[in-house]
């Protein structure tokens, strides 16, 4: 069971995405893995590095890709 089942399961069902990986942020952009960490590196938007690598926080990166 993965992370998010597992929080989706203690919350009744309901489970809202705080952040996205580095896989996710290429998917949606429809561009390679260098160029989303340039994108961190240049401070596109907020993320944060954990022990599996970096996770992009949903609210930056959603901001940022609205242009806000």
């Amino acid at each position: 069971m993965s992370i998010e089942d597992r929080v989706r399961e203690l919350n009744g069902g309901t489970y809202a995405k705080k952040s996205y990986s580095v896989e996710e942020v290429q998917a949606i952009l429809g561009i390679t893995r260098q160029t989303v960490y340039k994108l961190i590196k240049q401070g596109c938007f907020q993320a944060v590095m954990l022990e599996t690598g970096y996770r992009i926080i949903k609210t930056s990166f959603d901001k940022w890709l609205d242009n806000e």
